[in-house]
């Protein structure tokens, strides 16, 4: 049976994501924010770089929130965007 305590303690507990305690998760997720970084960076700039105006950078935005969110869904909470 459930005591008083046990519940209080429960719901006290938050999720945390697993991208602060897992290297290789964090390494995923880095990589896939810098590609956004420069994606926001260079668009409109006519480089290499540029994939083009800000509804192709909103595109690849939510398919690197996707990937994200595959990854760890907590964290995905935390950056999605709103």
């Amino acid at each position: 049976m459930w005591t008083i305590n046990k519940l209080k303690i429960m719901t006290r507990k938050k999720l945390t994501p697993r991208y602060n305690d897992n290297k290789a998760i964090r390494a995923k997720i880095d990589k896939l924010l810098q590609q956004n970084t420069s994606n926001v960076a260079n668009s409109g700039t006519g480089s290499k770089l540029d994939i083009g105006d800000d509804s192709k950078v909103k595109e690849a935005w939510e398919r690197i929130q996707a990937k994200i969110k595959e990854i760890d869904p907590v964290f995905y909470d935390i950056i999605k965007e709103r």
